[in-house]
């Protein structure tokens, strides 16, 4: 668990601004390169949220991905989005 002062609602999960503390510092410690820039609710359910995340350092600036992450806890959200940032490295070092 990354911090127990951070709010959950039991009908919403995580709160945005929960979230977005919580993926920014995840990204800080994951990789350097690493930068959220926007974190917005899903429309159809409250159970995942959408980060817009950049990648500094690409050959072509801004390289921007989308993830679609959990928002069920703390350390559902930490795991989900540390799987999601592999996936978003390994698939960026592929594509350059």
């Amino acid at each position: 668990m990354i911090a127990s002062a951070f709010r959950f609602d039991r009908e919403e999960g995580l709160t945005i601004k929960t979230v977005t503390a919580l993926s920014t510092a995840i990204a800080a410690k994951y990789d350097s390169r690493l930068r959220v820039v926007g974190v917005a609710s899903t429309d159809r359910e409250n159970e995942r949220v959408e980060l817009l995340v950049t990648i500094r350092g690409c050959h072509r600036e801004p390289c921007m991905v989308m993830l679609n992450v959990t928002r069920r806890g703390e350390d559902a959200f930490a795991e989900d989005l540390r799987e999601k940032f592999h996936d978003a490295l390994v698939s960026h070092v592929r594509s350059t």
